[in-house]
């Protein structure tokens, strides 16, 4: 009889008997689900570098954008609703700021006396050095006067920066720029203390009585924008009036009545740099000046600061129409989804550009940048010539 457990039913021969995996077969199929898996992380990893990339780069539009809608908003307001007479002592530019002077360029400033809160009273009598001037009691009564508010809360004048004129009929040009601590609204009497800070193009508090009969009083502020280049800007402190002392900041410096000095309010950061040009009447033939020698008005037409003119005339000064601004900002760190150098195409992507009169960057960092030009009319609240980009 033969052995059952060789022959017997349900026994398997050899040759049918289930086998393993050679190990060939497993080296194959490990290569195969490690392939897979390097794909996968690479697909990620490339994945999330251009996320990161994308998030920088929102993060700088809007940086950029939100500086340019302040600039836009304070050069419309430059001298609005106050006498063309004085049109040349609101605005004043610096074209290269030498306060930082230790690196390949240069930034530029803007200094301006504006306001977006309408304010107008008609002086009926003023001496200056008092410290009060009397205007029209019913005028007075008008702001800030709401339905709910009546009578008129002294609140929406006490502490408010104010500028004193004289008469635009006559051949003075002086202006005080001044806090007010009280109103009578019976007398129409202001009570002011005189903010000495240094005004646009030499105006100054001065001038007889007289010349005031008929001179408007004003809500104003006093404003300088500019960029700090490597957060050690000279006389500044970090930590001090609002100053953060870091690289790359752009800010709008305040005079606070409050305080009697200077608020610094950080708008964007990432501003690799800041530039204003100039277009306008400057030679007072009232015709829009053509500056590059085409008959065609263009940015090209636009001038820096101190260029071409005369910058202490008042005739040049007044004749400024439209401020251009150009904003450039960068990533705060450089693309992670480049490597190597990036191709000559995209070399003003990945390094400073040159803008107005700013030179080019030497070197490739790679680091994103997002340029935006604006150009605004002054004296005009509602109104932007162009505007490249989104605001």
């Amino acid at each position: 009889m033969k052995d059952r457990a060789s022959t017997g039913r349900g026994v398997l021969s050899p040759e049918h008997a289930p086998k393993g995996y050679t190990l060939i077969e497993v080296l194959i199929g490990s290569t195969i689900m490690l392939l897979v898996v390097l794909a996968t992380l690479s697909l990620y990893v490339s994945s999330n570098k251009l996320s990161v990339d994308q998030q920088q780069f929102t993060a700088l539009q809007h940086d950029v954008r939100s500086g340019m809608f302040f600039i836009c908003r304070d050069v419309k307001s430059i001298g609005a609703g106050i006498s063309q007479k004085f049109a040349a002592y609101f605005l004043q530019g610096v074209n290269n700021d030498t306060n930082q002077s230790s690196y390949a360029y240069q930034t530029d400033r803007l200094t301006l006396i504006g306001n977006s809160d309408p304010l107008r009273l008609n002086i009926q009598s003023y001496t200056p050095g008092t410290g009060n001037v009397t205007v029209d009691s019913a005028e007075l009564l008008f702001y800030p006067y709401t339905a709910n508010t009546y009578p008129t809360d002294p609140l929406g004048y006490v502490n408010r920066a104010i500028l004193i004129l004289p008469n635009p009929e006559l051949n003075t040009i002086n202006g005080e720029l001044a806090q007010i601590t009280n109103v009578d609204f019976g007398s129409g009497q202001i009570t002011f203390n005189t903010i000495n800070v240094t005004l646009p193009n030499g105006l100054a508090p001065g001038g007889a009585g007289g010349d005031y009969a008929a001179g408007t009083v004003h809500f104003v502020e006093f404003k300088t924008y500019w960029l700090d280049l490597d957060g050690n800007y000279p006389g500044l402190s970090a930590g001090t009036n609002g100053y953060l002392g870091l690289p790359g900041v752009m800010y709008v410096s305040q005079w606070n009545p409050l305080t009697s000095a200077y608020d610094h309010l950080a708008l964007a950061l990432n501003i690799e740099d800041i530039q204003f040009q100039y277009l306008g009447d400057m030679d007072g033939d009232h015709l829009l000046d053509d500056n590059n020698g085409d008959t065609t008005i263009s940015v090209l037409d636009f001038i820096n600061w101190g260029d071409v003119y005369d910058w202490t005339d008042p005739v040049a000064l007044a004749g400024i129409r439209f401020v251009r601004i150009l904003l450039l900002g960068k990533t705060e760190n450089p693309y992670v989804s480049v490597s190597g150098t990036p191709p000559a195409q995209a070399t003003y992507i990945y390094s400073k550009p040159a803008i107005a009169d700013s030179p080019a960057g030497t070197q490739v960092d790679k680091h994103r940048r997002f340029l935006l030009e604006s150009t605004a009319n002054i004296r005009n609240m509602s109104l932007n010539i162009y505007n490249t980009g989104t605001i």
